[in-house]
């Protein structure tokens, strides 16, 4: 009888730790290489796996495999990687991160939590910051009698106005100055 208590108390051999989470279509070959060895690199140093989760092209079924797995709980995705608008409409089953991240969120700038904030919950954080770029053709502003792009936002939308009446004089009835 003793010999069938111990038996049934033996712990089976636990299984990995193994985080899920969906990762972006969007990632072009040479990130998704950097991350398979950014995954390795982690669960040598943690132990921990990483499944990922292969999300659809779409933005809104991408959206709405995030709503199926997070209503999944625990069987879901431990983490996602959400747009910026998807906070409002992820929020109610999304935790508040202030609270277990508060050293790492007083290094980010307040401004850009406040997107990822929703009704006094931080739902999220910022993986990285875009930075807005403006390109422009320095062909057209020659020819429009320009010597420099754009300083100030109204220089932008008097400039582009001007090529943009220009060229649709011209015919080209779709040209647009800026989008």
């Amino acid at each position: 009888m003793l010999a069938m208590v111990l038996g049934a108390c033996r712990q089976s051999p636990r299984e990995p730790v193994t985080l899920r989470f969906p990762h972006s279509w969007l990632a072009r070959p040479d990130e998704l290489s950097k991350l398979q060895a950014l995954s390795e690199q982690f669960t040598q140093k943690t132990g921990i796996r990483i499944t990922n989760i292969p999300t659809p092209e779409s933005t809104l079924d991408n959206l709405e495999l995030s709503r199926k797995l997070l209503r999944e709980g625990s069987s879901g995705a431990d983490l996602l990687t959400i747009d910026l608008i998807w906070s409002p409409i992820l929020e109610p089953d999304l935790i508040d991160l202030q609270p277990n991240l508060a050293a790492e969120i007083s290094l980010l700038e307040p401004q850009l939590l406040s997107g990822y904030t929703v009704n006094q919950k931080l739902v999220a954080v910022p993986d990285n910051v875009p930075r807005g770029a403006l390109e422009y053709r320095t062909d057209l502003l020659r020819e429009y009698g320009y010597d420099h792009p754009p300083k100030t936002w109204d220089e932008l939308e008097n400039m582009a106005q001007r090529i943009q009446n220009g060229e649709r004089a011209k015919g080209n009835k779709d040209f647009w100055g800026y989008v």
